[in-house]
């Protein structure tokens, strides 16, 4: 019966005209994540190498190569039709995986500055790709197919990564870590044959694929600038990266005091990433897909904030282990399940300069300058460093709350700006609607 129903829905939900591009749009995004999380582990694992104490400064230079790489790839999108830079970007990123392969064949997988360098370049080809697919997607689809697909297919990321974690945990014992990035460079060259196979399905006209998009290199930053739709968007990244470099924080210091043993921590997190990705799974097929049709969009853009919100509060009257680590697996699927696929809807039907420069700007540049922002300001400047807020109030006014209680009411005031950023953003984007209903 439940099957039936489930079948039922997804008839509903895809029109027999569409069932080809989004099943290739949904391989698309399997093979894309599969990739991405089959070098995540490895990442980590060059994260210990480089030393922990690094990581604050692994981010931040990671801020930095994407600022350099903007300009590139504006150009790129400049002087390119779309059919030219996907491929042109995707087999850049191949070239460079086979590339680090061969470093560590050379030199051994515990060379430091080779393990720094793969741990940011795995953390800036994860936004250039995944901005890139969502860009392509809003070419694909107008507004009401979004509205009804692209949970549908935010769940092929999902898949892929836990796809992607199947291959790194059965296979890295008898390929070795190292080799498994041949493997990952595979999935990215599927990601071609998916671009090839769904390109033709574009809604806009065939004339208009084949030109350049033209403008600045620097396009998307000036976009922003000059928009305030284009402005709360960034500041709804921000946020939502704020919020869960808090909740990162948190997870390693419970999780550290609370069990002693490493297979105990490894077996907790393990359980935490396969809650998080059922959760996102339900999200993206079932409730995304059917709020967008059904309430208005600030609505729908609302409700991760305000989850987040009441979370945070819960957690400051019960600071216990079990509360930590269900906000961990909330926040994480709220935010590519609730947050992600209608914060992408946005993008639909606007201008391509738009979906392809200023969306890769907010996924690239804006993504990680709220990391940094959010690692070395708002958990080391008020927790974490030695000269830490938090630790000058100790010692010069006898403050003694703790860091949890501090970072617990920043991340409610941080949710309280979120909620009414989400708030202003869907306002403003259903007037855009209404005013230009022929973009749909």
């Amino acid at each position: 019966m439940l099957f039936n129903d489930i079948t039922a829905y997804f008839k509903k939900q895809v029109k027999p005209s569409e069932w080809q591009a989004l099943i290739w749009s949904f391989l698309y995004f399997v093979f894309l994540l599969t990739g991405y999380f089959i070098l995540r582990p490895i990442r980590e694992e060059m994260g210990v190498t480089a030393g922990k104490d690094n990581l604050k400064w692994l981010f931040a230079t990671t801020f930095l190569v994407m600022m350099s790489l903007q300009p590139l790839y504006g150009k790129l999108v400049s002087k390119y039709p779309r059919k030219q830079f996907i491929p042109i970007a995707y087999g850049f990123f191949a070239t460079l995986i086979v590339g680090i392969w061969l470093l560590f064949q050379t030199f051994g997988s515990e060379h430091v500055g080779v393990a720094r360098f793969f741990f940011v370049f795995v953390s800036v080809y994860n936004l250039f790709v995944v901005s890139i697919f969502w860009s392509f997607m809003a070419d694909i689809y107008n507004k009401q197919q979004g509205a009804r697909l692209f949970g549908i297919i935010a769940a092929g990321g999902s898949t892929g990564g836990i796809v992607g974690s199947l291959i790194t945990s059965n296979l890295v014992s008898s390929v070795g870590t190292v080799n498994l990035l041949l493997i990952s460079a595979g999935f990215l060259l599927l990601c071609l044959l998916a671009v090839l196979k769904i390109r033709s399905y574009a809604i806009v006209v065939q004339q208009q694929k084949e030109v350049p998009l033209g403008g600045s290199a620097w396009e998307g930053l000036q976009l922003m600038l000059g928009n305030r739709l284009l402005q709360h968007i960034a500041l709804l990244t921000v946020l939502s990266v704020t919020i869960g470099s808090i909740y990162y924080y948190l997870q390693n210091d419970f999780v550290g005091r609370f069990y002693a043993e490493q297979d105990t921590r490894t077996a907790v997190f393990g359980n935490i990433n396969m809650i998080t990705n059922i959760l996102t799974l339900g999200f993206q097929l079932l409730l995304i897909p059917f709020l967008l049709q059904k309430i208005s969009i600030h609505k729908v853009l609302m409700i991760y904030p305000i989850l987040m919100f009441f979370n945070m509060v819960l957690l400051g009257f019960f600071p216990v282990i079990l509360v930590v680590l269900g906000g961990i697996a909330l926040q994480r699927s709220g935010a590519y399940g609730l947050l992600k696929p209608p914060a992408d809807w946005l993008f639909t039907g606007l201008p391509d300069n738009i979906k392809y420069k200023f969306k890769n700007f907010v996924d690239t540049v804006i993504y990680r300058g709220g990391d940094v922002f959010a690692q070395v300001i708002v958990v080391g400047y008020l927790v974490a460093d030695k000269n830490s807020l938090l630790h000058w109030l100790e010692k010069r006014l006898g403050f003694d709350w703790n860091e949890t209680a501090v970072l617990i009411i920043t991340g409610i005031l941080c949710s309280v700006v979120f909620i009414w950023n989400a708030y202003r953003l869907g306002i403003m984007a259903q007037q855009r609607f209404t005013e230009n209903p022929t973009s749909d």
